[in-house]
This record gives structure tokens, C-alpha cells and sequence, in this order.
């Protein structure tokens, strides 16, 4: 498995947030779009048993990551309680430092200009009234999200590239740009281009901590539970493409962790990538396609961390 760094730059606002495990799912159905059903049947062979051939990150402002959930006083830095609030507002990491101790890391966080969130008003005309009116016809509100102008997101890919070329993931990612991600792509939301994609080596050495890059389903046999810090967060998924057509476009809601937890493995150095495969027709998401699969991997940043016991 190889990790590549994927940037791209938004053309519009978007409906949608640009998460790791939504992007896979749209990956998936880009593959069947370009390359046949009988292709992304192949790529997901032994998705559910450990052997994934992709796991994508979420967006992150190029050139950053975010902060591990991980309390301060466990790396010996006892912050004044009156700078504790101002402290959480700097969530994001220069990049280029991953390397550094991690303490040494987090006095380098800094409080970015956040995504824009606005709000419109959206209709539907009833054609035999010509106007608005109740139920699906009715004026609504929705939210979108919105990059400053000249805005660039890196995308972190771990890729097994014996099933997936490197070319092969820029087309299908460069489609979505070109159709749009997520909510509300139909009407202009979700464009955007693919820039620079290279490969990917992160500077710490090895190490037995770890940053996730986007919803992560743990294996618990392989990390130490009580080193570990997170925030849970349910994901109620939806299915796209034509599959949303279906009259059942709503998966089985799962538990996973929220994208920067800290990861303590027992004994073997930092994987590329950690998780499982949620899904398919042992444990099916959905009744609609009982084969599908739900991103549980997650791009892991080995860190210098030194836990204060």
C-alpha cells in the first residue's frame, strides 16, 4: 500500500462536507462509471476481511492536518486555564512538521480562517399551480459550504497499486470533480479540479502513536484502548447514483470514530493505513444492495509522542 497526496482546487460551494468515507463511496461509484461493474466488484474483494485496495482522508486545507484528540497534560504541557478556550480554536498542524515531538508539534497549531457556512433558500414548483405550496413544494432551507477564493485542499489516498494505478484514481476523482460531490451536485455544487497528485512519505521514523485522517471502524486487538483518545460519531448513510432511486436509499447507521483520533498500537510500528471494512453481504448496511461497503480505513500520520504516564 502506497499513500499519495491528492490536492485539489474547489470550483464552487458544496452541499456536502468533503469526508473520507463519503468520498469513498462516490470513488466507488465513479470506478463502475468508468470502468465497468465487473471492475469495482474485483477492487472490492476482501473489503470486509482486511485487504482494502483504497482508503481515502478527508479534505484538509493544503499544507495542514488537524489536531489529535489528545488531552494536553498527557504530554506534559499544563496550559493556563484562562488560554485553554483561545487553545482550542488553533485545531490545525503544519504539515511539513509532522515529524517533529509532538508536543513540540501542537505549539505550532494555528486557528485558520474557517469554511465559510451559509444558508439559502431553495423551492420547488408544483407545474399544474405554477407556484410554491406545502409538503415537497414548500420553501426550504439548506446549508453550504464554502472556500476562500484561490482555496486548495490536500486529499491523502493509501492505494493498493497492483489493483488501483495511481492514474487510474486521478480519473475517477478528476469525474467527480467534473459532476460534482455530494448534495445538491446537479445544480453547480461539488466542482472542483484536480491538481497536483504525487506520492506521499510522512517524516516521523517509526512509532507506535498515530494520527487518523477520516472515520476510522478500530480493530481493537491491534491498539493499546487505554492510550487511545477519540470522539465517536455516527454515520447515517445514504446511497447515491442510481441507487438512490431505488426507494430505499438510507443504509444502517454505523459507529465509528471522528476523523483525529489518537491510535497507541500494542507492538508493531504505525500502519499505513488502520480500520475494517464495514458491510457487505455478512453484515449488510443495506437492504437495497446487500453487497455494499461502508469505508472503515482511515490514512494514519505516525507521531513522535511521548505519553506521560
Amino acid at each position: 500500500m502506497e499513500t499519495y497526496l491528492l490536492t485539489i482546487q474547489p470550483h464552487s460551494a458544496f452541499g456536502t462536507p468533503l469526508a473520507g468515507d463519503t468520498l469513498f463511496g462516490q470513488l466507488c461509484w465513479a470506478v463502475r462509471e468508468r470502468f465497468g461493474q465487473a471492475r469495482l466488484t474485483s477492487l472490492l474483494e476482501g473489503y470486509t476481511e482486511g485487504r482494502p485496495f483504497l482508503a481515502v482522508s478527508d479534505a484538509f486545507p493544503a499544507g495542514w492536518l488537524p489536531r489529535p484528540q489528545l488531552p494536553s497534560f498527557l504530554l506534559g504541557r499544563d496550559i493556563d486555564p484562562a488560554q485553554r478556550k483561545m487553545e482550542k480554536q488553533k485545531v490545525w498542524l503544519p504539515a511539513r512538521d509532522a515529524g517533529l515531538p509532538l508536543r513540540d508539534w501542537l505549539a505550532r497549531a494555528e486557528s485558520l480562517p474557517a469554511v465559510r457556512h451559509s444558508v439559502v433558500t431553495q423551492n420547488t414548483i408544483n407545474r399544474f399551480t405554477g407556484t410554491t405550496g406545502t409538503g415537497p413544494f414548500a420553501p426550504r432551507q439548506v446549508s453550504r459550504l464554502s472556500h476562500g477564493c484561490g482555496a486548495a485542499l490536500d486529499i491523502y489516498c493509501v492505494v493498493d497499486t497492483s489493483r488501483l494505478a495511481l492514474s487510474e484514481l486521478a480519473q475517477v476523482v478528476t469525474d467527480i470533480g467534473h459532476t460534482g460531490y455530494g448534495r445538491d451536485a446537479s445544480t453547480g455544487l461539488g466542482k472542483f479540479a484536480l491538481g497536483a497528485a504525487r506520492a506521499h512519505h510522512w517524516p516521523a521514523g517509526e512509532s507506535t502513536h498515530a494520527l487518523t485522517l477520516a472515520p476510522c471502524a478500530p480493530e481493537p486487538a491491534a491498539l493499546a484502548p487505554l492510550l487511545c483518545f477519540y470522539q465517536p460519531l455516527t454515520r447515517f448513510g445514504r446511497h447515491g447514483n442510481v441507487a438512490a432511486l431505488t426507494g430505499q436509499p438510507f443504509k444502517r447507521p454505523v459507529l465509528t470514530l471522528r476523523t483525529s483520533a489518537f491510535l497507541t498500537f500494542r507492538d508493531d510500528r504505525v500502519p499505513a493505513l488502520h480500520g475494517t471494512g464495514l458491510g457487505g453481504t455478512r453484515q449488510p448496511l443495506s437492504a437495497a444492495i446487500p453487497a455494499t461497503v461502508h469505508q472503515g480505513y482511515a490514512p494514519l500520520v505516525p507521531l513522535n509522542a511521548e505519553l506521560r504516564q
